[in-house]
């Protein structure tokens, strides 16, 4: 067995050999009749008759069923390359398998011990710069293990952001001088995947400062907290030992350099949907309890859940699971319902009856949309790889091990790909495809009218959805040859599209500290009135008011730029108009992907977010400071939002050119923290009336 996992390694190319069709050495055309053999087989599950266990020939798409006596007769086929091998497949017991004799054949399966071994150690995935043996997943399973590397699933436990959020630190603050120039405190405290003493800065909100209030007023929380949050159940669950409730700090190696890894998600069990997110809530962990039988397998006998009922390399053990096609293994961490967690404040049981805030509810936004049952989230961000012989790349291996240790030839695009393709993925442009920018334009009156629709054409979910500090800023801009047109008024981005600096009315706003010449001050008007949008969950349900639902019918008034400063005072090149809020903005025109992301709020535009309000009123904070949402106007599946949006026209033939952009945080987040952040430009539009 050890020679033929060794084989694995090869790379003789082979042809697809389709489910029924001979292979070179089949026999000749006199033996044909002999080509299909009935077979009886009999399974039993630890020595009683089994009902109901699933029969498969290897390389075959056919299934049968035993009866209540553990039998049924299958036709084989001798010609399959790998040779015939018949397997029984049961939820409570690891594939097996073997060659059938004189017509008949018995599989006896054992049941796999349902308690998860805390002593067994996740399995080292590898990389495609590190596969040398079979103790790591990319040894075989190379085009998957390449897949996987580059996904935000495989940096899910050592992100900057992540980190920061969960100490209240800015990990790109990394010197003592710039730290405290930030407003920061540079403590000794546990550098991130080491468990190790590290100097670092501290800085804003965190997770352990939130939830621990006896620590980070005149030291860090690292080292002392008690109470650590559930960050790490979804974003470090290969923690050994003990799974669920373990701090992110305490993750290290293998769990904190590839986060969310092979073995994490194949020792998933079963997924209940009642329990909290992550492991040891709603993804139940099993690892194996029985010691192995061989040296080579390793010192536990191996088992592995995955979706095939075909595979009995020994080295794998595995057990085939239905969840690894469904959604609901992915809502196992994409959908996160959560209390109130700030210490003194309770919970809007008016808004929230259930008494939790929606965090992550990509789940819920797809089963409550229209492609619910029938394309699963695994549908788009694990499409199909039409080149994949297998999942265990039988491509690249020579044909002597198709069969037992390499498995067998699979239909074209069953086996997919491990990408997660997602808005952070190079593979696919997933944000280019998720929406569609449509603007109708009219000229009446020396004003030009645009109604600008912005439509969610792709996801089975709200866009943009997942962690809640994401949002898309729609920006509006009208030209007449190349001169911007000055807008007179129609909706604007919300506060969220970023400012330096905020005034209302009863400030002076010729006073703007840390002004510079060239930045704009955008004046909006607060008509009163609420805008009537369609959300996600409660903001579309009907269970709100257009007031409840929080997103003020806001106009632009105007703006001018700043031409001097002097001390805190400004001069503008126009009159600011009367209005209720100013925003002090760093740009105005219309940004290409790459571009640093800057403050835009107050210019001719809109915006769509989950806007998470912490009990100072600050809005758009992480979740774990969120005491309310005050909007959700995020696009549910194949919705549509239009806005409309006025200028002064002067020019025979002006231009309207829109933009949809794409941001991971709140600007202010990213500047405090120092995280590293570009304008996504997702799509575009260009007029003439």
């Amino acid at each position: 067995m050890i020679v033929l996992l060794l084989a694995c390694n090869g790379t003789t190319e082979h042809p697809l050999i389709e489910s029924g069709t001979p292979t070179d050495s089949a026999p000749t055309d006199s033996a044909e009749a002999e080509r299909y053999q009935e077979v009886v087989v009999t399974v039993t599950l630890d020595g009683a008759p089994l009902e109901g266990a699933t029969i498969s020939q290897g390389g075959r798409e056919d299934r049968w069923t035993t009866d209540s006596t553990g039998q049924v007769t299958i036709t084989t086929d001798t010609w399959m390359a790998g040779g015939t091998v018949v397997m029984a497949s049961h939820p409570e017991a690891r594939i097996q398998g073997g060659g059938p004799s004189d017509g008949a054949i018995s599989l006896a399966l054992v049941r796999t011990v349902d308690v998860d071994n805390t002593d067994f150690p996740f399995q080292d995935p590898g990389t495609p710069d590190d596969n040398g043996n079979a103790s790591k997943c990319a040894h075989c399973h190379i085009t998957i293990n390449a897949d996987w590397a580059d996904t935000p699933h495989a940096e899910a436990a050592r992100g900057v952001p992540l980190h920061d959020l969960y100490a209240g630190a800015a990990g790109a603050l990394s010197d003592a001088t710039s730290c405290e120039d930030a407003g920061g405190q540079w403590w000794t405290g546990i550098g991130p995947g080491t468990a190790a003493a590290a100097d670092r800065c501290y800085l804003g909100d965190g997770v352990l400062p939130l939830l621990n209030t006896d620590c980070g007023e005149t030291a860090p929380c690292d080292d002392v907290a008690t109470e650590v949050g559930d960050c790490a159940d979804c974003h470090a669950p290969g923690i050994d030992g003990t799974v669920g409730g373990r701090g992110l700090l305490e993750a290290t190696g293998l769990s904190y350099d590839y986060g969310i890894h092979c073995d994490v998600c194949h020792k998933v069990e079963s997924v209940d949907l009642t329990q909290p997110a992550g492991v040891g809530g709603r993804l139940r962990i099993l690892r194996p309890t029985e010691v192995s039988t061989s040296s080579g397998l390793g010192e536990w006998m191996p088992l592995t859940f995955g979706p095939y009922d075909d595979v009995i390399n020994p080295r794998m053990g595995s057990v085939a699971r239905e969840h690894f096609s469904s959604a609901d293994f992915c809502a196992g961490c994409h959908q996160h319902d959560q209390a109130v967690l700030v210490p003194g404040v309770s919970i809007d049981t008016d808004r929230w009856p259930d008494g939790v805030l929606p965090v992550h509810s990509t789940f819920e936004e797809w089963s409550q949309g229209p492609f619910a049952d029938e394309a699963p989230c695994q549908s788009c961000h694990m499409p199909p790889d039409p080149d994949a012989g297998n999942s265990s790349d039988i491509d690249q291996m020579a044909e002597s091990v198709v069969g037992i240790t390499g498995g067998w030839w699979r239909p074209p695009g069953q086996v997919r790909r491990h990408t997660w393709t997602g808005p952070r993925s190079d593979i696919a442009d997933m944000l280019g495809l998720a929406a569609t920018l449509t603007v109708e334009v009219a000229v009446a009156d020396d004003t030009l009218t645009a109604d600008v629709t912005v439509r969610n054409i792709g996801p089975g979910h709200a866009l943009p959805t997942g962690e809640p500090m994401r949002s898309m800023v729609l920006l509006v801009e009208a030209t007449c040859e190349g001169t911007p047109l000055t807008p007179t008024g129609g909706a604007v981005v919300p506060d969220f599209g970023g400012y330096a600096d905020m005034q209302d009315a009863s400030a002076d706003w010729g006073i703007w500290p840390g002004a510079q010449v060239g930045q704009r001050i955008q004046v909006i008007r607060q008509t009163g009135g609420y805008i009537d949008y369609t959300g996600p969950g409660r903001f579309g349900d009907g269970s709100f008011t257009p007031e409840q639902r929080g997103m003020p019918a806001d106009e632009i008034a105007g703006g001018a730029t700043i031409t001097a400063v002097d001390g805190d005072a400004v001069t503008f090149d126009a009159p600011l108009p009367a209005g209720d809020i100013a925003y002090r903005i760093t740009h105005t025109a219309l940004p290409a992907s790459g571009d640093a992301v800057a403050s835009r709020a107050g210019l001719p535009g809109f915006g769509f977010a989950r806007v998470m309000v912490g009990a100072d009123g600050t809005r758009m904070v992480p979740h774990f400071a969120a005491v309310d949402v005050a909007s959700d106007n995020r696009l549910p599946p194949q919705s549509t939002f239009t806005s409309q949006h006025t200028f002064a026209v002067d020019c025979a033939v002006p231009v309207l050119e829109a933009a949809l952009l794409y941001r991971s945080y709140p600007l202010y987040l990213s500047e405090q923290r120092g995280w590293e952040m570009t304008e996504r430009v997702m799509t575009t539009a260009k007029v003439q009336p």
